[in-house]
């Protein structure tokens, strides 16, 4: 009897677990509290100068560059915490020793 079951996984299937395949909750909940303060923002500030209406739309255009979906990476969130994690958390020393065979000295 073949086996009924066989099939194959395609290749985006991690995009299916994303809202809109992009985004995971989290992101939509970034996003929401940048639209959310651009609105008391604007409740609160008059917009009459082009200075103030920039000052208006920064959270909104800080939270849309947060969650902006980039190649390689998730969305640009994911790229600033690899990037953290490699400069200041999982630091590593490698030690270039070129190709020879055998080392005259150690260095350690």
């Amino acid at each position: 009897m073949e086996d009924e079951y066989t099939y194959l996984v395609p290749a985006n299937s991690k995009r299916q677990k994303l809202i809109f395949g992009f985004f995971e909750f989290v992101d939509i909940i970034i996003f929401a509290i940048g639209v959310v303060l651009t609105f008391i923002i604007a409740s609160i500030i008059t917009a009459n100068t082009l200075g103030k209406v920039i000052i208006i739309l920064i959270p909104i255009f800080f939270a849309g560059f947060l969650v902006f979906p980039i190649p390689n990476y998730h969305n640009t969130r994911v790229l600033i915490r690899e990037i953290y994690s490699f400069l200041f958390v999982n630091r590593r020393r490698y030690v270039w020793r070129g190709w020879c065979y055998r080392y005259e000295q150690s260095d350690e």
